[in-house]
C-alpha cells in the first residue's frame, strides 16, 4: 500500500502523523522542495524526483512513501497513492491570512492550464457568488484572465499571495483595474465578487494581523528549485 504524505506548503507545517510516517519509511521519494521540507525526519533512503514520471523506475514498497508538497488532495499527488496523509496547503494559509471561510470559495487549479480555461472557471465561481482562489504560476497572464470580469461590483478585489509560509511571503492587494504584479512561481490569486472588503481595513497593522498593501519579510524570497 503506497502512502502519499503531505509535507505542508512551507517549513514547520508537517503534522505529527506525517512526521512519524516519514521517520519509519524505508524509502522517501519526492521533489527537491518536498524532500527539503521533510529532511529533518527522514531516516531511510532518499530518492529525489525531477519528474514524477521517474517513479516508473522506482520499485515502491509498502514501507515507502511519496512526499507531496501542501496537501496531496489539493492539486497534489493523491493519484499516486493508496493511502493519503493530509498536509497543510497554501490554500489554507491564504484563507487564514485573508480570513476567508473555505466554504465561501471555489478553488481553481491553474497549473499547466491556459488562460481561457482559468477564465471560464473564474466566471463560474463568480456567477454563484463565490470567492475565487486560483492556484497559479509566474507566467500566468492574470490581466487576460481578468479582462471583462465583473461581479456584484464592477471593480473587484484582487489579491496576489506569493511564497505562502516562507520568509519571503508577500500579499499584494489591488483591483481588476489595478492588478498586482505576479513575481513568484508559488502564487495564489484571490478574486472577490463582492468588491470592497479587504481594502476597508486600516493601512497599518501589526505583524500578527492581516496587512493591507504588501506584506514583506526582510530575509528575502525562498530559493525554490522545483
Amino acid at each position: 500500500m503506497v502512502k502519499v504524505v503531505g509535507v505542508g506548503a512551507a517549513p514547520n507545517l508537517l503534522t505529527e502523523e506525517a512526521k512519524e510516517i516519514i521517520k519509519n519509511a524505508s524509502v522517501v521519494c519526492g521533489s527537491k522542495r518536498a524532500i527539503n521540507l521533510a529532511d529533518e525526519y527522514i531516516r531511510g533512503e532518499i530518492v529525489v524526483l525531477k519528474s514524477f514520471k521517474d517513479l516508473k523506475d522506482v520499485n515502491i514498497a509498502s514501507t515507502d512513501v511519496i512526499l507531496s508538497t501542501g496537501d496531496p488532495m489539493v492539486s497534489g499527488l493523491s493519484y499516486l497513492g493508496d493511502e493519503i496523509i493530509s498536509g497543510i496547503s497554501s490554500i489554507q494559509l491564504v484563507c487564514a491570512r485573508l480570513k476567508i471561510d473555505l466554504c465561501d470559495s471555489c478553488i481553481i487549479d491553474g497549473h499547466a492550464k491556459d488562460e481561457r480555461y482559468i477564465k471560464e472557471e473564474l466566471e463560474k465561481a463568480l456567477s454563484i457568488d463565490r470567492i475565487a482562489i486560483i492556484i497559479g504560476h509566474r507566467k500566468m497572464d492574470i490581466e487576460k484572465i481578468l479582462s471583462g470580469i465583473s461581479g456584484e461590483s464592477e471593480r473587484l478585489n484582487v489579491v496576489v499571495c506569493e511564497d505562502m509560509g516562507y520568509p519571503g511571503e508577500e500579499i499584494k492587494y489591488g483591483y481588476t483595474d489595478d492588478i498586482p504584479e505576479i513575481s513568484s512561481d508559488m502564487v495564489i490569486v484571490v478574486v472577490n465578487p463582492k468588491g470592497g472588503g479587504y481594502r476597508a481595513r486600516p493601512k497599518v497593522m501589526d505583524s500578527r494581523s492581516i496587512p493591507i498593501g504588501v506584506r514583506r519579510f526582510e530575509s528575502g524570497p525562498p530559493h525554490i528549485d522545483d
